[in-house]
């Protein structure tokens, strides 16, 4: 790979003299140097440094660690011969798209303004380091990462965003045929079953480093990241077959475990471990390759079911269809929500009537009810229809403990917000082989529901790993947070580190030679020039009902 130093993606850039003469040819080029050293502050020659930062959501090192002394994930332990690694710390709450939030802008949640699952894009409130890096003249690729639709522009580079995507779209439109390959992206979308989630997690570690590899060459990067989710759902579901000893066996009766998935996790991780080596084989000389993790797992305390609805069909039953009626099924994972739309008072009120009736009429054969239903008023009510004193007490406790638990507001322009909270004991007495009633219809569970068991749950330290190029080789774990990351890996891209960032970067790991050739530099924030916003459609929350099933991360 060959580029002009000082210039932006590889593009000589000229000032003719025209018929001015002279003296108006030297104007225009000063002109030209002042515009250019305005916009690109940070760009100096320098000798191409390469780095790809490698995320695999949900690696721990109490995995990890066991699989590197039996010598099952070779291509990992000789990362970590050449480099360095490190406990990485996270940020609260640990949720995915906060803590790679805070990955990419190396800011705190407060700053970055990511604070749930529906947020986008949109929500980020700091510039990306892959903004920076494209502002700063790189070649920047994003594959798959949290949080990143809709798809922002990146000059000379592409966003292929993550699962918590609204729709396809990527940028550029054509990011995949560019590269001679078929579009893949991670997605957890109709998997009803343990084991269409284990082939899902497998196909992840064979498909995406074929693609990365044809990506980095079409496109010629000088740094890219990627995320694997693979570890993470696996740890979720898995975590007890792979890991029995952690549990009563009491607790795990009956609960569906099955032979054919022991192990579940280790495979996957010799899976990830094959990928790794993958994408180190594919970098050129000199590269360094950084891997993170959002956070680590532990064995969770019991079982614990998580319950995925799909009410689609019974609502349209009872006359009640999502878009036609002004309501959206804004959430149909763990804690089902509903939204009223704004609008007129009584026409909404009187829908939000039938959704509550709807819903509380639903139980299973023995009559229990499947919901506690909780309705939360967004839009002021008129005289005479307020609420009582104990019903608006009531709806401002569920918010503070939604707020704190999850960090879920139920704000913005809607008439009122249904929560569902599941009877665990009632559902648990219909599925998979039950039925529930809703009015006078008996629909088998399995048709509204899938009950998908949880063995595995989030720690609060993750992996860190970095090496090749740049890094010196350090034998002892060391310690990192999740907002250093941003710094090393702006400054290997070969970047300016603005002032702004709320991490630290790790000069000691840095190889004094490498360190020597590539001077740190520190800019002003207001000095690197933001790119455009990234725009999309105002689509409903609803079109991450079958992406919000996905690997537990709403504890």
């Amino acid at each position: 790979m060959h580029c002009t130093p000082g210039l932006p993606n590889r593009q000589s850039r000229s000032v003719p003299a025209g018929p001015r003469g002279r003296g108006a040819a030297a104007s225009s080029w000063l002109i030209a140097v002042v515009v250019l050293a305005l916009q690109l502050p940070s760009l100096a020659v320098h000798a191409e440094p390469r780095v790809v930062l490698v995320g695999v959501d949900g690696a721990s090192w109490n995995a990890i660690d066991p699989l590197l002394r039996d010598g099952r994930m070779p291509r990992l332990a000789a990362l970590l011969a050449e480099g360095v690694h490190a406990d990485l710390a996270t940020v609260e709450p640990v949720i995915s798209p906060v803590v790679w939030s805070s990955v990419a802008t190396g800011r705190a949640p407060a700053a970055h303004g990511v604070l749930n699952f529906y947020a986008d894009a949109r929500t980020v409130a700091v510039p990306t380091v892959f903004e920076r890096m494209a502002a700063q003249g790189l070649r920047v690729g994003v594959y798959d990462w949290l949080v990143s639709w809709p798809p922002q522009s990146l000059p000379g580079g592409f966003v292929i965003p993550g699962w918590l995507r609204r729709d396809e779209r990527v940028h550029p439109t054509d990011v995949f045929a560019r590269a001679g390959v078929a579009p893949y992206v991670y997605s957890n979308r109709d998997l009803s079953s343990r084991r269409a989630y284990f082939e899902a997690s497998l196909a992840e570690a064979a498909e995406k480093p074929v693609r990365w590899r044809a990506l980095t060459g079409s496109f010629e990067l000088d740094a890219g990241a990627l995320t694997f989710y693979l570890i993470d759902a696996l740890s979720h579901r898995f975590w007890a077959d792979t890991y029995p000893e952690g549990f009563d066996p009491e607790d795990l009766a009956g609960r569906g475990l099955e032979p054919e998935f022991q192990g579940a996790v280790v495979r996957g991780y010799r899976a990830l471990d094959v990928a790794l080596g993958e994408i180190a084989d594919s970098l050129p000389e000199g590269a360094t390759m950084l891997i993170a993790s959002d956070h680590g797992f532990e064995a969770h305390d019991g079982f614990q079911r998580r319950w995925s609805f799909h009410w689609e069909a019974e609502l349209a039953h009872a006359g009640l269809v999502p878009g036609r009626e002004a309501f959206v099924l804004a959430g149909q994972f763990g804690f089902p929500v509903v939204r009223v739309e704004a609008g007129a008072f009584a026409p909404q009120e009187a829908l939000l009537q039938r959704l509550v009736d709807f819903y509380q009429g639903a139980s299973n054969e023995a009559g229990a009810a499947l919901f506690n239903v909780v309705t939360l008023d967004a839009a002021p009510r008129p005289e005479g229809a307020e609420r009582s004193f104990l019903e608006r007490a009531r709806q401002w406790a569920y918010r503070k403990l939604a707020d704190w638990l999850f960090s879920a507001r139920f704000e913005g322009d809607a008439h009122a917000y249904l929560v569902l909270i599941p009877e665990d004991e009632a559902w648990e007495a219909a599925w998979p082989d039950g039925a529930i009633q809703l009015g006078t219809r008996r629909v088998p569970a399995t048709e509204v529901v899938y009950g998908d068991g949880f063995t595995g749950n989030h720690h609060p330290t993750g992996v860190f790993v970095a090496a090749g190029g740049a890094i010196r080789p350090v034998a002892e774990r060391q310690s990192l947070s999740v907002l250093d990351v941003a710094p090393l890996f702006l400054h290997l891209a070969g970047a300016g580190l603005p002032d702004d960032l709320e991490g630290e970067l790790r000069e000691d790991w840095l190889a004094p030679d490498w360190h020597a050739r590539h001077p740190l530099r520190r800019l002003r924030a207001e000095e690197i020039p933001r790119l455009a916003r990234p725009t999309g459609p105002a689509l409903g929350d609803e079109v991450l009902k079958e992406r919000l099933r996905s690997m537990g991360y709403i504890d």
